[in-house]
């Protein structure tokens, strides 16, 4: 898991011969794809396509941070009024997922798990960093040496391989922290992405030594990329100066049993926005109820586009390029209905489409992917009244960050949500989501693709 990999940047790298242990031993003998990965395109959310083979908001982590309306009317006191999966809270996203399907840890026993919080399914002896991680990302954060620690993260992997483990999951965290603290072309960032290929070659090395290299399979993605950000939206005075009491964090004692409206931002650059209804907390608003506040959104410069479901159970979508409606029919079709213009600009997408010819349509597109992306994400009970994806270049989030972040990631727009993808084998489709992966791995080492899955395996 290269956290926070931009597929044009390792593409560019791969093509320019700079990635030679990749090209190697991942893409020369098996393929390279621009996969679409999640909104919100954030780490956690966008871990559990590949650890679970289901969509954020089928597993009901809708974000990195979120509000659950319900037990905050009738619970005081409760572990699960509300998230933050920046901190000790990380230590409940296990607890949070739902459990109707398996964890490919749980599938494999014999695990290893590196540097990654959902981890639901690992042994304690098989979680390698389980009570190191908090060490190492301490350390990364006040040192500022996100290199050791990929360096590290990458010790106890090669040092677990004597075990023979059946599936091993790595997250380097360098290009994801290096981006966010200066910007996704700076050279630290270059680095991470030259270290992961220098960590493949010795990985590779080590398997060969074991006679294991040919039978391995190996795969290299992220989970979200970033942008430069060159503007921060204070998104939480702004629900304030409208009259709100908002409920956010890091400040949750503030509107602890009082808030009338909650904020909760995942990686900058989306947000869940949830609002007290006349009736109270426990009935969701629709989109007609929130017209006013939408429109107050989208006069914004910093907001793109601005999503909640309507009246009739719909997703209805609105930004300054248009108005529409996306839902699954029936049939588990995609039908999109335009009412004015068209709020992703999509040129030629049919208004009756399955979800392949969805994403063929839209891969190319300023918004890959976002018709399904949208609808999983707004079918979790805990997802937001409205969710608001931010402009390129902005972030919704002025305050509480320190070190101050200058690239951005969690929106729906392709620079953040397309990823790259490197796999070892040959795969049939040339459109592909992070989602596939989960029964794609099961498929190739003959397991059984459990029921519910989103994804579809991508080798025949």
């Amino acid at each position: 898991m290269a956290d926070g990999a931009r597929a044009d940047v390792f593409e560019e790298l791969l093509n320019r011969g700079d990635l030679p242990n990749i090209s190697k031993y991942i893409v020369d003998k098996g393929s390279f794809r621009k996969a679409v990965s999640v909104f919100p395109s954030t780490t956690g959310p966008a871990y559990a396509p590949f650890l679970i083979g289901k969509f954020p908001g089928r597993c009901n982590l809708p974000g990195i941070r979120w509000f659950d309306r319900k037990l905050y009317a009738k619970k005081i006191f409760s572990l699960y009024r509300f998230r933050s999966y920046v901190g000790l809270e990380s230590l409940l996203m296990n607890r949070d997922i739902s459990k109707d399907i398996q964890t490919l840890f749980e599938i494999f026993p014999r695990t290893v798990n590196i540097m990654n919080e959902l981890s639901r399914g690992v042994a304690i002896k098989r979680y390698k960093t389980r009570f190191l991680r908090c060490y190492y990302k301490i350390k990364g954060h006040f040192s500022n040496r996100w290199d050791e620690v990929d360096i590290a993260s990458r010790g106890i992997l090669l040092d677990s391989l004597k075990d023979y483990p059946q599936f091993a999951y790595i997250a380097f965290l360098g290009i994801d922290t290096y981006s966010h603290l200066n910007h996704p072309f700076h050279h630290k960032v270059i680095e991470s992405y030259f270290r992961i290929d220098e960590s493949v070659g010795i990985l590779a090395k080590a398997l060969k030594d074991m006679g294991r290299l040919d039978e391995t399979l190996l795969i290299i993605t992220s989970d979200h990329g970033l942008t430069p950000t060159h503007s921060h939206f204070d998104s939480v005075s702004f629900m304030n100066r409208l009259g709100f009491k908002t409920f956010h964090y890091p400040k949750i004692f503030k509107y602890y049993r009082s808030a009338d409206a909650a904020n909760m931002i995942s990686g900058n650059a989306m947000t869940h926005l949830y609002l007290k209804s006349p009736q109270g907390w426990e009935r969701k608003s629709t989109f007609e109820e929130l017209t006013q506040l939408v429109d107050s959104l989208l006069e914004r410069q910093e907001v793109d586009i601005v999503a909640g479901l309507d009246e009739n159970g719909r997703v209805r979508i609105k930004s300054e390029r248009g108005e529409a409606s996306t839902w699954l029919d029936k049939d588990d079709f995609i039908r999109y209905e335009r009412y004015d213009g068209d709020p992703f600009g999509y040129n030629g997408i049919p208004e009756r489409v399955n979800r392949d010819d969805a994403l063929k349509h839209s891969i190319n597109t300023k918004y890959p992917d976002a018709l399904l992306q949208i609808i999983q994400l707004l079918e979790s009970p805990r997802s937001g009244d409205l969710v608001v994806s931010a402009k390129q270049g902005f972030d919704l989030r002025a305050k509480h960050e320190n070190p101050e972040h200058r690239s951005s990631h969690g929106a729906l727009f392709r620079e953040q949500i397309l990823v790259p993808l490197g796999i070892n084998i040959k795969i049939k489709k040339e459109f592909v989501r992070t989602v596939d992966l989960y029964p794609t791995i099961l498929h190739i080492l003959g397991k059984p693709i459990p029921k519910g899955s989103d994804g579809v395996s991508l080798v025949d």
